[in-house]
C-alpha cells in the first residue's frame, strides 16, 4: 500500500495498513481547547450503521461509570449516506459535566467515526459547526440548514 498524505509518499511493508486518525483543532471556550477526531474504518465488517455504531459505543456504556445516553439514533435523510448520532454525558469529577458526540457514517465499503467532547455551553455553540464539518468532509451525510 502507497501513503501519500499531508506530504508523506511511502510503501508500507506487507501486513500493514494506513489506519491514519485525523485531528482537527476547534476553538477554545469555555476554558476548554475542542478537538475533531476522525477515524475511518478501511476494513469494513458491518454493512449496517446500527452495527457499526453499537460496536463502537457499546464499550462506552459498559465501562464509564454514570453515563447518560442523550441521543442514540440513526440520522440518515433521505438519498444521504447511513449515519449514526451517539451523544453522552459523563460526570468524570465532582462536577464536571462532559459532553461527548459521536458521529458513524458508512459510505462507499468504508466507516468513518467522528468524536468530539464538549461543555454544556460549548455544545449549543459548536454543534452547528460540527456538523458542516463532517458535511465538508463526507457530502451527503447531513443536511446542514443554514436558517
Amino acid at each position: 500500500m502507497t501513503v501519500k498524505d499531508n506530504g508523506f509518499r511511502f510503501d508500507l511493508p506487507a501486513g500493514w495498513e494506513d489506519q491514519t486518525v485525523y485531528y482537527f483543532r476547534g476553538p477554545r471556550i469555555d476554558e476548554r481547547d475542542h478537538q475533531l477526531m476522525l477515524v475511518i474504518d478501511r476494513n469494513l465488517q458491518q454493512t449496517e450503521i446500527g452495527e457499526f455504531a453499537r460496536l463502537r459505543t457499546q464499550p462506552i456504556v459498559e465501562t464509564l461509570q454514570g453515563v447518560e445516553i442523550l441521543k442514540d439514533e440513526e440520522t440518515t435523510i433521505a438519498g444521504c449516506y447511513p449515519s449514526y448520532d451517539f451523544v453522552y454525558r459523563w460526570i468524570p469529577v465532582n462536577g464536571l459535566k462532559l459532553f461527548r458526540r459521536h458521529i458513524f457514517v458508512l459510505r462507499e465499503n468504508q466507516g468513518y467515526g467522528f468524536e468530539i467532547e464538549f461543555s454544556k455551553m460549548s455544545y449549543k455553540m459548536l454543534g452547528r459547526q460540527v456538523k458542516t464539518v463532517v458535511e465538508k468532509l463526507l457530502p451527503g451525510t447531513y443536511e446542514v440548514r443554514t436558517d
